[in-house]
């Protein structure tokens, strides 16, 4: 195996991994991880001594490094997970953050977060395409993605409840502590997408099975994901020497992950309780194609497509009608047409900060600001190029970075959502009220 570290950096990586879960989670950890962590130490020590008497070679060494690493990251995933269940991401990331003397940008200190917690969440907080999420802990954040599901009264659905509840609670415990693309993230795409679903058409166009699949996909939608971007990946995968595919990367990783889970424990294994192997395979099948539905990259070709059939179907319920318009047009008798516009309805929850109030919103995109600016000191540290626009600069360098993003990307996909489900324009109108405040302060 190629590879540009040597043998010894190698062992180095598994000895601070090892460190650090020794130095910061060690007095949190309960019997059993205490218990592990000394497993694991017992097996670097065996490693390095090996290793250090030549009984091990180059080729050994990577091989069972790459294996033992793995399974000490996922360990060290699961043991944060668990010290701060009953923590918001907000303040476990802090908390990791102050560890590992992360500098903070500096807008991550405006959040605003004053909103109060209610002791018993309802449908009409879960309808609030508004909600403020990063009040509430990763515990209860999980339990309100399971009343998602009590509200829904998918009837057809048999899943029992504490079998979608075990699955849940697994996939909190496969999200990473970083400050965006953390189960907080996750929870918001679902549940805007619940409010969308509820409020709008879009409950008399897809199956029970359909929009259980599809809430699904968005609480996995960002599993195991690191704070980095497709680009970090691949950077670094040629940096390294590392054969990988350059295409979704992130997203097919997500994909593995949440099938991954319910591989390993049956109890998670939501499949074993659906009527037929065709039920079976439409799930499976809107849950990848959802996950990759949020690569960015299929961006411009989702809304162009999403531009052409929104305007056919208006054609069409306007009186015209040919064979194209027929072809074209969205009809819920149609399997890809379903799949598809849950699909788009996944991708734009997914990108929908600009949808909020702008305090909110702002509250949002200071998250993922901080996450671009660690990307890029990463990226330095491994020496790969920089993504320069990526670099938090100054305020009116942020304000006109949102600006773009809302205006070219979010906007013209809400607007078409709205095109084709009247009751959801308000979303692409709170957009343009953004928009004009972001003007506003750019002035200022």
């Amino acid at each position: 195996m190629q590879n540009n570290k040597s043998a010894t950096e190698y062992l180095d990586s598994i000895g601070q991994q090892l460190d650090f879960i020794d130095q910061y989670y060690i007095q949190q950890a309960d019997q059993n991880d205490a218990q592990v962590i000394q497993k694991f130490k017992k097996v670097y020590k065996y490693i390095d001594e090996a290793y250090k008497s030549n009984f091990m070679n180059d080729d050994g060494l990577f091989s069972v490094y790459g294996f033992f690493l793995q399974t000490v990251k996922k360990f060290k995933r699961k043991l944060e997970n668990r010290i701060y269940f009953d923590k918001t991401d907000y303040a476990a990331t802090l908390e990791k953050f102050e560890r590992t003397q992360t500098k903070l940008v500096p807008v991550y200190k405006d959040l605003i977060l004053e909103a109060q917690k209610q002791e018993r969440i309802d449908l009409e907080t879960l309808l609030d395409s508004n909600m403020v999420h990063h009040i509430y802990t990763k515990k209860e954040l999980g339990q309100f993605a399971l009343q998602l599901f009590d509200f829904l009264n998918l009837d057809q659905i048999k899943v029992p409840k504490e079998i979608l509840g075990d699955l849940i609670n697994e996939i909190v415990m496969n999200y990473n502590v970083v400050p965006y693309h953390n189960f907080t993230h996750a929870f918001q795409l679902s549940q805007l997408l619940f409010s969308c679903y509820m409020k709008s058409d879009l409950k008399k166009f897809c199956t029970q099975l359909e929009i259980f699949s599809a809430i699904l996909a968005g609480l996995g939608h960002d599993l195991n994901h690191k704070g980095v971007n497709n680009m970090y990946k691949i950077k670094k995968s040629k940096k390294f020497n590392i054969l990988t595919s350059e295409i979704a990367v992130l997203e097919n990783m997500h994909c593995a992950t949440f099938f991954n889970i319910i591989q390993l424990n049956r109890k998670h294994d939501f499949f074993q309780y659906m009527s037929n192997d065709e039920e079976k395979t439409l799930a499976k099948r809107l849950i990848i194609t959802s996950i990759l539905a949020t690569d960015m990259s299929k961006h411009a070709k989702l809304l162009a497509k999403l531009q052409k059939r929104v305007e056919c179907t208006k054609q069409y319920d306007q009186g015209e009608k040919n064979d194209l318009i027929e072809m074209q047009r969205f009809s819920n008798e149609r399997l890809e047409d379903r799949i598809f516009i849950l699909n788009i309805m996944v991708h734009a929850c997914d990108i929908s900060n600009p949808t909020m109030k702008f305090n909110n919103y702002m509250n949002w995109s200071y998250l993922l600001t901080q996450e671009f600016n660690d990307q890029t000191i990463k990226e330095a540290k491994i020496g790969v190029d920089v993504t320069g626009f990526l670099i938090y600069k100054d305020k009116p360098t942020y304000y006109g970075g949102q600006m773009f993003f809302s205006k070219s990307l979010v906007l013209p996909l809400w607007v078409q959502i709205g095109e084709l489900y009247p009751e959801l324009k308000y979303l692409s109108e709170e957009i343009n009220k953004n928009l004009e405040i972001l003007q506003q302060k750019l002035k200022q």
